[in-house]
């Protein structure tokens, strides 16, 4: 059985030994591993990180054991044509962005991905119209394990902070209930 709870301090060190695993390294580096640390301490201390992105971070269970890390974040307009993002925002759509990471290596290639982000998506934000991902385009296998999980590619882009190719992904939330 999966569950997922809000990240506190208690769960921090745990998270921390997973960014230092090879095949969570490959994609979490540089500027954008400082972010998204500097987001987590910020979301343990309770602290918006900026006002305009509030980033949320989950913890994910299998059998109340951990193996996964899950970042949101809601988009918030008005419409920003600089933002890499906010092009997907639609006015009085709530829009998600999503990221994770399997952190627990016993459980990369079980098949759980994709079913954790399904379930993820329906107890923690059924409320939500679309969520957007953005994974780098070298990543196969996760833009696959997205595409299983009911997101359709959109556009291939290089975000302002990563000179790398990233392929955006949606979700209308409604086809994931149907497929419920």
């Amino acid at each position: 059985m999966m569950t997922f709870q809000k990240v506190t301090e208690e769960h921090k060190e745990i998270i921390l030994k997973w960014f230092q695993e090879e095949h969570v390294k490959a994609f979490f580096y540089a500027d954008g591993l400082k972010s998204t640390l500097n987001n987590l301490d910020l979301f343990c201390e309770g602290i918006d990180n900026n006002g305009r992105y509030t980033f949320y971070h989950w913890i994910a269970f299998y059998d109340d054991i951990p193996f996964a890390f899950i970042m949101t974040s809601p988009l918030k307009g008005p419409y920003d044509s600089e933002d890499d993002y906010d092009k997907w925002y639609r006015e009085g759509k709530k829009t998600v962005t999503l990221d994770l990471l399997i952190g627990n290596k016993a459980f990369l290639g079980k098949g759980l991905a994709h079913l954790m982000i399904q379930q993820f998506i329906l107890s923690q934000y059924s409320d939500a119209d679309f969520f957007i991902i953005d994974p780098e385009l070298a990543n196969t296998k996760a833009i696959r394990v997205y595409e299983k999980a009911g997101f359709k590619k959109a556009e291939t882009f290089c975000p302002s902070a990563n000179p790398k190719s990233h392929l955006m992904m949606y979700l209308d939330v409604r086809r994931l209930k149907v497929i419920e």
